[in-house]
């Protein structure tokens, strides 16, 4: 595995998913993470200078308290690192529910808008067939109003 170094975390690239986690979001984390694992390393560099001008006679007690001290960064960079990849599956994992929400709530709503569609032609078809009735019955009205005008105008 790859040692994991400020250097390394700045330059990741993650793909882009839709409605996935907050890009800024997540890159204002990853930089708190490179700040914070400078400082440990810097941390470790003075430690180990501090111990070495402190007791220059002892370099085996210097040795393991320094290893000591680097087994414990170790082990905090290796949490770190199990952290970074649980949040990126995590995220992962949240993602694709997401966009598997959406995707039913948009079938959902595109039977919804079918069904509507249905009854509204059927409406659309009811008014038609009453608009060609009702035309039907004005012509043969007029129709009838035609023939009674010829009749009366035959009596004048």
């Amino acid at each position: 595995m790859e040692r994991i170094t400020s250097e390394v975390i700045a330059e990741k690239e993650f793909t882009i998913a839709n409605r996935g986690y907050n890009q800024e979001e997540v890159d204002t984390f990853l930089d708190l993470i490179c700040e914070e694992l400078d400082r440990l390393n810097n941390d470790i560099q003075d430690m180990r200078q501090k111990t070495t001008m402190v007791r220059p006679s002892a370099p085996a007690a210097e040795s393991s308290v320094s290893r000591e001290d680097e087994n414990k960064f170790r082990e905090i960079l290796e949490m770190a690192a199990t952290v970074k990849e649980e949040t990126i599956r995590k995220a992962r994992e949240d993602a694709e529910a997401i966009r598997l929400k959406a995707e039913t709530e948009a079938n959902e709503r595109l039977n919804g808008l079918a069904e509507e569609r249905e009854v509204l032609e059927k409406e659309v078809n009811a008014l038609k067939e009453t608009a060609a009735e009702y035309k039907r019955q004005f012509e043969e009205l007029l129709h009838a109003q035609q023939e009674a005008l010829e009749k009366a105008t035959g009596l004048f």
